[in-house]
């Protein structure tokens, strides 16, 4: 399996490339591969909102975000880190899911159903529920199907345990076992 993963944190040594860094190592036990992307390296601009994309052919902005999301299409398995910034997902994680409107106007853009994971790292003990659940319809609304969500916080002062790291190395090589989790928001509310 090959897995593309996309890093949003601007922390390259912080938990979520910990918990990647893990992830991978499971992925390659069951015989897979996982390139890890980090944004900040790309030039991704925000979505203007100019509709050009609703002709077909992508998101006509000239910068990396094609580029990735063809990388992502060529992979058989997307992985989604996102940080949680004042309880909802950081700025440039958003401003990335907001490129997704222009995936679903071109048949050969679509991701074909890919099967997904879903990654919020946050300091806080707890996060309203609302921003999981909205940031995995964004991910839906592209086609991709989530089978995993990691929900992981408390990260101010938690430091991992090798059984906790190593759990999630168990769930890098179970990836694609894991069933599609249906989203619970209305995917007709989405504003494009």
């Amino acid at each position: 399996m090959k897995v593309i993963t996309l890093i949003t944190s601007s922390n390259k040594h912080g938990n979520s490339k910990k918990i990647v860094d893990r992830l991978t190592i499971g992925i390659e036990d069951a015989g897979g591969s996982n390139e890890v992307l980090f944004m900040d390296d790309y030039n991704i601009k925000y979505c203007t909102g100019c509709r050009s994309c609703k002709n077909g052919g992508g998101c006509v902005l000239d910068d990396d975000f094609n580029m990735i999301m063809d990388k992502v299409r060529d992979a058989d398995y997307f992985i989604f880190t996102a940080p949680i910034f004042y309880n909802d997902i950081a700025g440039h994680s958003k401003m990335f899911l907001d490129r997704f409107g222009s995936l679903g106007n071109d048949i050969n853009l679509e991701m074909k159903e890919k099967k997904s994971l879903l990654m919020i790292t946050h300091f806080s003990d707890y996060i309203n529920d609302f921003v999981i659940k909205n940031t995995h319809r964004v991910i839906v609304s592209a086609n991709f199907k989530v089978n995993k969500i990691l929900d992981i916080g408390g990260l101010l002062t938690k430091r991992f345990t090798e059984d906790e790291l190593e759990s999630f190395e168990d769930i890098g090589y179970e990836l694609e076992d894991y069933e599609v989790i249906p989203h619970e928001l209305d995917l007709d509310s989405a504003t494009v």
